[in-house]
């Protein structure tokens, strides 16, 4: 699956491509980037 969260509840996530879709929380194992993300946290840790 691909695509932006749209929303999300403490059960799923509905993903938004082409259209959207309904994700079980408990079915999702991993969690990819299309792009890199900057989290703030590299100044911490200097």
């Amino acid at each position: 699956l691909q695509g932006q969260i749209e929303s999300f509840d403490q059960y799923v996530v509905l993903l938004r491509n082409s259209v959207t879709q309904m994700v079980y929380k408990h079915a999702i194992s991993t969690v990819v980037p299309s792009r890199p993300i900057n989290l703030g946290a590299e100044k911490d840790a200097e």
